[in-house]
């Protein structure tokens, strides 16, 4: 049996801590419908037993401190506000190093980021956090490369990822090297998640750098470009939408969201037509109609190039 050492602290993100346990606890559940036996054992590890709260107010309780923490084979390092006043405690940084020479796997989330950092353990490897704090954190580190674009990534021992949902990518991730697909599968669609969210895939959406930009003409340019996908759009129209020329448009964009406007018009019809594949009563030609594809031929291309799957397999994932 592994034992997984989740570590908790004050200020920590309750999600973070919550989805590495459900997602291991969950494959523990699958394990046993399977008729094998559950293969993690979990612990919550804090610097002292005493009762912390996490950012959102929830309070916690560490089953141990670092001086009664029992051997452990994987320990995660949750993300958190608190994440950046603990990088100061040299006892836990001692206590990470030292734990590192017996510990399979260091798994850290979103922010957990910062600690791993300063402990020294991941210099000159590539680290992953939220894109937010990317730069920040290269800032203090420098000998660290970190990785602001990816959902996850791993370097021998050392696992890292960007915001608190990939973390449960991360952990999905880890499950199928210990047990395969299938187990992983059936804990993902248990949790409601895609289970194909590989660990290059953005962690950046494309509608979200529009709506985090703040300039309202291009918030109401992606208004317009959801409330018009039915139609074939070209670029001169984008460019109508905000008083620009053509060519100042294409230029304007593509220096403030790092791509093409055909290239962002290409993932919102995609955004939607995921969106549409778990809708009942939609078919392929129908959601092609929904998202302003003409031939399923080319929604299928963009599925496989984008996603590694067939709109079907997508489909799959979630029955």
């Amino acid at each position: 049996m592994i034992t997984v050492g989740i570590f908790i602290y004050p200020d920590i993100q309750a999600l973070d801590l919550a989805g590495a346990l459900d997602c291991f606890g969950q494959a523990n559940q699958e394990l046993l419908a399977a008729g094998r036996a559950p293969y993690y054992r979990y612990c919550v590890i804090g610097l002292n037993t005493a009762p912390l709260f996490a950012e959102n107010g929830l309070q916690l309780t560490a089953q141990y401190s670092l001086d009664t923490c029992p051997q452990l084979d994987y320990l995660v390092i949750p993300g958190g506000a608190g994440a950046r006043t603990l990088t100061a405690n040299q006892d836990f940084i001692r206590w990470l190093c030292q734990r590192s020479t017996e510990t399979e796997k260091i798994i850290s989330i979103c922010t957990g980021a910062y600690l791993l950092a300063q402990s020294g353990l991941v210099d000159g490897l590539p680290l992953a956090t939220h894109w937010r704090f990317a730069a920040d954190l290269q800032t203090r580190y420098p000998k660290v490369q970190v990785n602001s674009t990816e959902l996850y990534v791993n370097s021998g021992k050392f696992y890292s990822s960007g915001g608190m949902t990939a973390g449960i990518d991360l952990c999905l991730a880890v499950i199928e090297q210990d047990h395969g697909v299938a187990i992983a599968q059936a804990v993902a669609q248990e949790l409601v998640m895609y289970l194909r969210r590989s660990g290059d895939q953005s962690q950046y959406a494309s509608p979200l750098k529009i709506q985090h930009s703040g300039v309202q003409r291009f918030i109401q340019l992606q208004h317009w470009l959801l409330a018009n996908l039915t139609k074939q759009l070209t670029v001169a129209d984008m460019a109508e939408q905000v008083a620009l020329s053509e060519r100042q448009f294409r230029r304007v964009f593509r220096a403030r969201f790092a791509m093409t406007p055909v290239q962002y018009l290409q993932q919102l019809r995609l955004d939607k037509a995921r969106s549409l594949m778990l809708c009942d009563g939609y078919s392929l030609q129908r959601i092609c109609n929904e998202v302003g594809i003409s031939d399923p031929r080319n929604l299928i291309r963009l599925f496989n190039a984008s996603f590694g799957c067939t709109p079907g397999e997508y489909r799959q994932h979630f029955c």
